[in-house]
């Protein structure tokens, strides 16, 4: 599966706001890199970052605006729409830089603002 087929599938499932469903998107020993927050090794810190996402905000919605791809990495550009428990809306744009491998997502860079979300 090419990266965009990849990050497509992992935005689709991650809008359902299902913690597990999102982890079968990564690979077991994936990196990711968040600002705020370093570098995540493993689903299990990954993991915890995503709870923390959908415990604040669940409902989201993310539409691919631009990309740069090269087989198994890409850059993709997004914005996206939270919302929180009382249905208060936080835009926010950015770019996840990913690698994937057998399907998965091996390693993600995401670049966004922190401070849009509050």
């Amino acid at each position: 599966m090419t990266a965009r087929k990849v990050i497509e599938n992992y935005w689709r499932i991650e809008c359902t706001r299902d913690v597990d469903d999102i982890m079968e998107c990564y690979a077991d020993d994936a990196e990711m890199v968040v600002p705020g927050m370093g570098r995540l090794n493993g689903k299990d810190q990954i993991r915890r970052f995503y709870q923390d996402s959908v415990d604040r905000f669940p409902k989201l919605h993310v539409d691919i605006v631009g990309a740069v791809e090269d087989g198994d990495q890409g850059a993709f550009e997004w914005q996206s729409l939270f919302h929180d428990h009382e249905d208060r809306p936080f835009p926010l744009e950015g770019v996840n830089v990913v690698r994937v491998g057998n399907d998965k997502l091996q390693s993600v860079h995401v670049y966004f603002d922190p401070a849009e979300l509050g």
